[in-house]
């Protein structure tokens, strides 16, 4: 993937930038291309895609660090027995 640097930003496109990542939980430069492709009427089922950084997906990111440390020992106890392994399936 291509990179560009960008100068002379006024302060209003720079809070427009930051107004975007914080509303999405994205970060700055996602929301730049975010908005760059917007602008440059791209098809938005492509921004996943072009901000992942090569991972396949991001649509739960936003879910990420969401649960306080109660739900989630809730949730690892509710879940434990299917951590276990069956040691002769394995043989």
């Amino acid at each position: 993937m291509k990179s560009l640097t960008l100068n002379e930003l006024d302060e209003y496109l720079v809070a427009r930038i930051r107004q975007e990542a914080e509303r999405h939980g994205i970060t700055e430069e996602q929301a730049a291309l975010k908005l760059l492709r917007k602008g440059a009427e791209l098809d938005e089922k492509l921004d996943d895609q072009a901000t992942s950084n090569g991972k396949i997906g991001n649509s739960l990111d936003e879910f990420f660090g969401t649960w306080t440390e109660e739900e989630a020992a809730e949730f690892d106890a509710a879940i434990a027995e299917l951590r276990v392994i069956d040691e002769a399936m394995w043989r």
